[in-house]
């Protein structure tokens, strides 16, 4: 069984690289892709969302993926991000019983990220909802800015059964500090803390590092890569959000996921960080009943049309060639 488990997933890990390749026309997304969809019953229903999308059909196939955002509090301010700035819907914590409500009424649900905006480390309960999670079979990976970091923290991360932890490392040396007003060798040094620990117990926890690519930190893409690609286990850069007037139907509303704001209501996409675009809320309906709603399903309908309202109306992304859009 073992030998068939392997196998299985270095054929979903070749066909989700193939994919990014030739299909989406993004090398640069294999990896994640790849992280994503690491057996092929994952590839299967990603393939099948992709075709619905393809169709414009007005209802999804599966859904398998939720970012859960436990908090939107957060420690730091950085320059391009909503939380210190645009966001102005309330801040808060979501419940741990709310958290599990989600995950027992939604067995479907392959992959979590119990994150969305602010950092996740602030919420008390974050370790023990990744061991519920994990131990329902569900693949979690977190996203943090590594400012909370020490050997307690460290060991409470690799006890969790955290699949992966991507660091958010917003440019390098000074570029990073005048962004995020951290002092960049204090980043670095929790980093490899956690690092150092990993490898002493023999962990297979992965360690990855994020950065936001817009004007400050275009330049830094390969300094980025230089520096941190020996260090971790995988670095990828994304685009920042970008008031863009969208012409194209998104992939986001057929690709099998849902956002999970902290009081439960669910929003289509990470974009709305304010919570404009509202289709329901995981306080009363399942996931599934929501991403298949009537509302879902009208708002796949006018992307089949081209018309776009909301925050779909204007979601772009920073145009650069050191970095593929993610929502196109």
């Amino acid at each position: 069984m073992k030998i068939f488990s392997q196998a299985d997933n270095k054929i979903a890990r070749r066909i989700a690289g193939l994919a990014a390749k030739y299909y989406l026309g993004k090398p640069d997304v294999s990896e994640l892709l790849q992280i994503k969809t690491p057996t092929i019953s994952s590839v299967i229903n990603a393939a099948i969302n992709e075709l619905f999308f393809r169709l414009g059909l007005e209802h999804g196939y599966k859904l398998t993926t939720v970012n859960i955002e436990i908090t939107n509090h957060c420690n730091i301010k950085c320059k391009m991000c909503p939380v210190s700035g645009k966001m102005q819907r309330q801040k808060g914590f979501m419940s741990f019983s709310l958290f599990k409500k989600i995950i027992d009424e939604n067995p479907q649900i392959e992959f979590i990220l119990p994150f969305q905006w602010g950092e996740p480390l602030l919420h008390k309960d974050i370790f023990e909802m990744v061991k519920y999670a994990a131990l329902k079979g569900i693949r979690v990976m977190l996203t943090s800015n590594g400012t909370l970091l020490n050997a307690e923290i460290c060991n409470k991360i690799i006890d969790s059964g955290l699949l992966r932890i991507t660091f958010s490392v917003d440019g390098v040396g000074d570029t990073y500090t005048r962004i995020r007003g951290v002092e960049y060798s204090a980043l670095k040094n929790n980093i490899l803390l956690l690092k150092k620990i990993r490898d002493e117990r023999k962990s297979s926890l992965k360690i990855d590092i994020s950065m936001v690519v817009f004007e400050d930190t275009e330049q830094q893409v390969e300094r980025l890569f230089s520096e941190w690609k020996p260090l971790v286990d995988r670095v990828q850069v994304i685009p920042v959000f970008t008031q863009i007037e969208r012409k194209t139907k998104c992939r986001e509303l057929w690709r099998g996921i849902v956002v999970v704001l902290w009081d439960g209501r669910v929003t289509v996409c990470c974009a709305d960080y304010d919570g404009s675009m509202i289709y329901g809320d995981a306080n009363e309906e399942r996931l599934i009943d929501i991403w298949n709603g009537q509302q879902m399903r009208k708002l796949r309908r006018e992307h089949r049309q081209g018309k776009f309202s909301g925050a779909c109306k204007n979601c772009g992304e920073y145009e650069s060639s050191k970095v593929s859009k993610r929502f196109q």
